[in-house]
């Protein structure tokens, strides 16, 4: 992991800095929800609203660094995210609930381009070491864990609006990635590479390892992001926990979520990209029979944190097996097919947690996600078969 080339570090930098907007809002939104929201079953939808900015964007994301390349776009949009945050803030300071999701939704945007980050690192290594290069451009998310709370925290006081400062502090961490980015090397590719030439993408979804990479990035985020979603709300709504046991848990998550990549390398090598792919799986089934057991708050915790790691593995290992399915010339077609179902299965988990939860409760909440885990093993399955029928 450590003899990367150096792109692959500044990109794990820039990821700790354009992703810290996601626990930031992880944090802060269901509270500024419960404060504005004109109905109670729309508290979370701050929270679903990045999710589904994530999956409008992801495809356009993929197509317009095709055309313009990565770095032009990489600032673009982030500047695009400064203008974002500061009207988030306004509507904080308002108290306009629909122009706060409409900020955070933005926000959401830029994420499916900060989520390109991992795609460009990729750039830099050999297929052999996409699982590390990934790992370490995961990495970043750790620093974010620990960026993005903090921002709420130390925002919280700074007008008079509880929050509306978090997200002042947001622009100046904004600043600081479109400052990076302003200095990053940038990969130089052939017409013929950038051409977007290929296989459609009906025929590379025909491949079951495309599908088997999908449903692992789908089935992580999914997962992640339905029980995720509702446990702010239901630790401080219906459990009765405060504010900072509730930052803890979410902290300790989004931690697990990327203090395994720190391992990465050597848990390719042990379990290799199946074995990786259960052991989320695994995982997820941990979390969930923990969390049924009832609003204890250490069950609480523990549940996350065995949930932020499956969603490293499952994630971590369909991003390494993404390379697999295309050629050098589809890689964008397919990058970009990639987030646009991954984000588009998040979102629809994201936008139902709220109502999930207030409406049947966390223990029909963690039920739901069992399909989805159902599916991913299908498709891993899949393309198991066909991987050992074509070595026989």
């Amino acid at each position: 992991m450590f003899t990367l080339p150096l792109p692959v570090y500044l990109y794990g930098l820039a990821q700790a800095l354009g992703m810290s907007a996601a626990p930031l809002i992880i944090f802060v939104g269901g509270l500024i929800g419960a404060r504005i929201a004109p109905d109670p079953s729309l508290i979370t939808l701050p929270i679903a609203a990045i999710v589904v900015g994530s999956a409008l964007a992801a495809m356009p994301a993929g197509l317009l660094m095709q055309r313009f390349g990565r770095k032009p776009v990489f600032i673009g949009a982030s500047m695009m995210a400064v203008l974002a945050a500061l009207f988030a803030a306004f509507s904080v300071q308002t108290n306009n609930f629909w122009g706060f999701c409409f900020a955070t939704m933005l926000i959401g945007m830029h994420l499916a381009f900060i989520q390109q980050f991992r795609f460009a690192a990729l750039e830099w290594v050999p297929v052999a070491q996409s699982g590390a290069a990934a790992a370490v451009v995961l990495l970043g998310g750790l620093f974010a864990a620990f960026i993005g709370p903090e921002l709420g925290s130390r925002g919280m006081g700074l007008s008079d609006a509880p929050f509306a400062g978090s997200f002042l502090l947001l622009v100046a961490d904004y600043g600081l990635l479109i400052l990076l980015l302003a200095f990053m090397p940038a990969k130089e590719f052939s017409a013929q590479q950038n051409s977007g030439s290929g296989r459609s993408m009906l025929s590379l979804l025909k491949q079951p390892v495309l599908p088997a990479a999908i449903a692992s990035g789908a089935c992580a985020y999914a997962v992640m992001s339905l029980i995720m979603t509702a446990t702010p709300l239901s630790m401080t709504s219906f459990a009765g926990y405060d504010v900072q046991q509730t930052k803890l848990v979410i902290q300790s998550h989004i931690i697990a979520m990327f203090l395994p990549s720190l391992f990465a390398a050597s848990l390719l090598r042990i379990f290799a990209i199946k074995g990786l792919m259960l052991l989320g799986l695994a995982a997820f089934c941990a979390s969930i029979s923990i969390a049924m057991f009832g609003p204890d708050y250490w069950a609480y915790w523990l549940a996350l944190v065995l949930l932020g790691c499956g969603w490293n593995f499952l994630f971590l290992s369909g991003t390494a097996l993404l390379p697999r399915a295309y050629q050098e010339e589809e890689r964008f077609k397919a990058q970009a097919l990639n987030d646009m179902l991954v984000f588009s299965v998040q979102a629809a988990a994201a936008l139902s947690a709220g109502w999930l939860v207030s409406h049947y409760g966390w223990y029909v909440l963690n039920l739901v996600a069992l399909p989805l885990m159902l599916l991913a093993l299908f498709f891993l399955g899949r393309w198991m078969l066909s991987e050992r029928n074509a070595s026989t």
